[in-house]
């Protein structure tokens, strides 16, 4: 079993160094990625490079801070649309922001619903943002039934009640390089069950850090896993076969192909 990244934004990328930087992945032992839409047209550009390279996925959605007005009726269709294509294994990234100069919490919560409304047409898991969005966004899961779909609490950062209670609702904690450095975090994972997790880097060009080398890549899964397995006293190995049987089972039926390349 190998490593793989639930989460990124690749597409960000120029398509070439997207090779190189998925190479750099395989030498670390992490065998693909999925690349999380924030509109539709990364959306777009996630299925097109997924349908490309045979390392990554893609995920269909509208970030909450990326939301522009109520999406029309033809928007939908086309997300629809998206989600039917084979390499799209995720509703993903979508959900509720608090911060400050957010879209309101009206339109928000209104185009959260759309998509997990899709989830339910589809049977697609629901990956989601939750920042400074705790215990709101755990109440309309709740009420739009999303637990049924699955998926994951991504870039996790909540304290234990709120990491149970995603658990406990039938979603995954989604675990980044944050747990190297917060405290907190570490708390929560040594406590949480080991086959809640999944592992990602939400990676993106990082121009503000000065040297190349230290921007996050899926590569960098690799330290996430290893922190997991010191926190928790298992072996790395232990860590790999489950958060790959836990992403397995959170990607339910488009998960042959990801299951596929953990295997090889």
């Amino acid at each position: 079993m190998k490593l793989f990244d639930c989460h990124t934004h690749l597409f960000e990328y120029p398509r070439d160094e997207i090779t190189e930087i998925l190479d750099r992945a395989q030498d670390s032992g992490v065998a693909g990625a999925i690349l999380a839409g924030t509109t539709i047209e990364t959306s777009r550009k996630a299925i097109e490079l997924a349908n490309l390279d045979t390392r990554l996925f893609a995920g269909v959605g509208i970030h909450p801070m990326d939301i522009e007005k109520q999406p029309s009726d033809e928007n939908i269709d086309e997300i629809r649309h998206m989600l039917d294509d084979p390499r799209v294994v995720a509703i993903s990234e979508v959900g509720l922001d608090g911060m400050e100069g957010a879209p309101s919490q009206d339109l928000q919560e209104c185009v959260l619903r759309m998509h997990i409304q899709l989830g339910h047409e589809t049977g697609l898991p629901i990956i989601y943002h939750a920042r400074f969005a705790y215990p709101w966004i755990l109440d309309v899961l709740r009420e739009e039934k999303a637990g049924a779909l699955g998926g994951a609490a991504h870039y996790f950062q909540g304290d234990l009640d709120t990491a149970y209670k995603c658990i406990d609702m039938g979603f995954y904690i989604s675990l980044a390089r944050p747990l190297l450095r917060i405290k907190e975090l570490q708390e929560v994972t040594r406590k949480i069950p080991l086959d809640a997790i999944v592992l990602e880097t939400d990676c993106y060009p990082q121009p503000f850090k000065k040297k190349r080398e230290n921007w996050t890549e899926p590569r960098h899964v690799l330290e996430v896993a290893e922190a997991v397995a010191e926190l928790k006293g298992l072996e790395l190995n232990q860590i790999i076969e489950q958060a790959g049987d836990n992403l397995i089972k959170m990607l339910g039926q488009r998960s042959t192909e990801v299951t596929r390349l953990l295997g090889e």
